[in-house]
């Protein structure tokens, strides 16, 4: 049965895997078979080779990430699940020679579309906005 309350798990199970950087082959279990579409603030990528080379850049670049999810929409569609996301990211980076690390905190307003099924995965995953919050510089 194919329920909002599903969803939501499945929006906050993805999230969490990110903020604990957990290994591609777990990121890659949530999500789709090729063609994927994923479109970040830096890139976009239509299969799993791209979406594992993102993965690696961004464990490499961000830490202490935590991602705290502000709503979550849902429209349901066949076999199909139409997620409208916005969630409140904060991170840290650190560059070389800088004594300390920086907090980075962003608004990000997101589309995903989640193939319904046995087991449930990520087909879409569009960042339509990504805004900075405080005195945090926009994101490359």
């Amino acid at each position: 049965m194919t329920s909002v309350a599903k969803v939501q798990r499945f929006v906050a199970d993805w999230f969490s895997a990110l903020d604990r950087h957990v290994p591609y082959a777990e990121v890659r279990d949530l999500v789709a078979e090729d063609p994927i579409h994923f479109v970040f603030p830096e890139e976009t990528v239509t299969t799993h080779d791209g979406l594992a080379a993102w993965y690696d850049k961004v464990i490499c670049c961000f830490f202490d990430e935590h991602h705290r999810i502000e709503k979550v929409s849902v429209v349901f569609d066949g076999d199909l699940a139409r997620v409208h996301v916005v969630v409140n990211w904060v991170t840290r980076v650190w560059q070389a020679p800088n004594p300390i690390s920086q907090r980075l905190e962003y608004l990000s307003d997101q589309d995903w579309e989640i193939e319904l099924g046995e087991r449930w995965r990520l087909r879409a995953y569009v960042v339509n906005s990504l805004t900075p919050q405080g005195d945090t510089p926009e994101l490359c």
